[in-house]
């Protein structure tokens, strides 16, 4: 798969790329829920803690302690400008309760979602997607995804690399660094889509047969357990929802 393989970081605890999908969906649905009541507050601080232990399962601690940090300010800062919101609030305040709110509820989606780009490669993803009988207008664009940013995020570090040597730092002004960076970042994520797409041709991607795969995906007891406390979070969500 060269550079634009996927997923090289590995996890103690390995999921079906189903289980995976399925518990992001699971848990951005209940991130991102407005609901008060108790119970679905508590299901959040629940998955909050959930996505932690993703990021320590992959060895990621520094990591794991940024976003508790983070995911900890904003929260309390959530609670503290709400307050001042009901008490009367200046405009700046406002401005900086959207942010933390924002913060609040994308951070752990978010992760969730690296967790799951990272975990996954795309061999696995796709033939999860096939053994799920999506079609091909859906695999296609979310394999490329899953290869798009990594090769982008290589291609910044490859530019960055390039102006430190030049000695050109962010500080050198607002048009050298648009011109130094962006320009070379806008033309690399050209060439990353043809590249891409070639790369999706070259192995049959765009083809009406079933494709054949050499990755084993399946169903373990890691997987069992998820559904079932998927299925009852759910469940206990739905009711949440019903009685707040």
């Amino acid at each position: 798969m060269g550079r634009f393989e996927s997923g090289n970081e590995e996890a103690v605890i390995n999921f079906d790329p189903r289980t995976k999908l399925m518990l992001l969906l699971i848990i951005n649905t209940v991130i991102i829920s407005d609901s008060k009541s108790v119970i679905v507050s508590g299901l959040k601080i629940s998955f909050v803690i959930l996505v932690f232990f993703f990021l320590i399962d992959m060895k990621k601690i520094k990591m794991s302690v940024i976003y508790t940090v983070i995911y900890l300010l904003s929260a309390i800062g959530d609670h503290i400008l709400m307050a001042g919101y009901i008490n009367g609030i200046s405009a700046g305040g406002l401005v900086l309760r959207i942010v933390v709110y924002l913060v609040e509820r994308m951070l752990p989606n978010m992760m969730m979602a690296w967790f799951v780009l990272h975990t996954t490669k795309v061999s696995e993803f796709i033939a999860a997607m096939q053994k799920m009988h999506f079609p091909q207008t859906i695999t296609i664009p979310f394999a490329t995804i899953f290869r798009f940013f990594p090769t982008l995020k290589d291609e910044y570090s490859s530019i960055q690399d390039a102006m430190k040597m030049r000695n050109i730092r962010f500080g050198t002004g607002l048009v050298s660094g648009i011109e130094y960076r962006m320009v070379p970042l806008i033309v690399s994520v050209t060439k990353i889509g043809d590249e891409l797409s070639a790369a999706a041709m070259t192995r049959g991607l765009t083809t009406d047969r079933r494709r054949t795969s050499y990755c084993k995906i399946g169903f373990y007891m890691q997987d069992y357990v998820a559904f079932m406390l998927a299925a009852a979070s759910f469940m206990i969500f739905i009711t949440g929802l019903i009685r707040g």
